[in-house]
């Protein structure tokens, strides 16, 4: 996250800027984009919930430029607080008016404990300006633009067991996306929404996922690429996420599906 945002002055006015967690880091690769004569870039973040997103959004959106958006919404993120994404966002962003806000609101210690010493790091020490952070770093790979490239993993193996679950959506988290969506409306950007491929056995335990997509399709396009792509065990590294042979093909797809939306006039 410190170079991602970092990065931003060196990817202004991308075709697409990609908002989401690790599933939206780690499965569009600007590099694939490029290639078909498409600029991204990407400010996910790991566990990103919208409270975050939202948080980024009102920080970089004018900043950045984008003229399209891609929302990444992993069912799991309207679920959980949000906490460590936030304690990402203090610990490797610049500390602004709205992240104090965001931790204080929290109202979770760790979190204001973690405010504290980032200001003090950041004003009292300037650690932020002297450092600089290793481009490969415990098995991943930072690409310019934002995207993470796992290039050391043990292959996924599901033991072909589904959990099922509820997915339970947060009041305050839909209240963050419905203003994510409204601060993206108010500049006439054009958005999807986008749920990334996951292991079978994963996508399988949510008993409600059409109920939740249809809640998604209330705010704007989405497109579930679960029910397009039907990828096995060997295309991902872990339970959530794809290996850079899975990346390639779904980020493929997704640029065939967006040839598709601009036809019909959606993106």
């Amino acid at each position: 996250m410190f170079s991602r945002t970092k990065d931003i002055p060196n990817h202004k006015n991308p075709d697409i800027l990609f908002l989401g967690s690790s599933h939206a880091y780690r499965s569009f690769d600007g590099r694939i984009f490029e290639r078909s004569g498409i600029t991204t870039f990407n400010l996910g973040s790991s566990n990103q919930t919208p409270i975050q997103t939202e948080v980024l959004l009102k920080k970089y959106i004018d900043e950045i430029k984008p003229k399209h958006i891609v929302f990444e919404v992993y069912p799991t993120l309207f679920e959980i607080d949000g906490v460590e994404s936030t304690s990402d966002l203090i610990s490797n962003d610049h500390i602004d008016f709205e992240t104090c806000k965001l931790a204080v609101k929290s109202g979770n210690i760790k979190l204001i404990n973690t405010l504290i010493y980032g200001l003090y790091m950041e004003y009292c020490r300037d650690e932020r300006e002297k450092f600089v952070e290793e481009t490969v770093n415990c098995g991943d790979k930072y690409v310019s633009g934002g995207y993470v490239e796992r290039i050391e993993y043990t292959p996924f193996v599901s033991d072909g067991s589904i959990e099922h679950t509820k997915i339970q959506i947060l009041p305050k988290q839909l209240r963050a996306f419905g203003n994510c969506v409204r601060i993206v409306k108010e500049r006439q950007i054009p958005y999807i929404l986008v749920i990334a491929p996951l292991p079978k056995t994963i996508y399988k335990g949510f008993d409600n996922i059409d109920e939740f997509n249809q809640t998604m399709s209330s705010y704007g396009k989405l497109i579930d690429f679960n029910k397009i792509l039907h990828f096995d065990d060997s295309c991902f590294y872990d339970a959530d996420h794809l290996t850079q042979k899975g990346v390639e093909t779904f980020d493929s797809c997704f640029i065939e599906c967006l040839d598709s939306l601009k036809t019909q006039g959606d993106f």
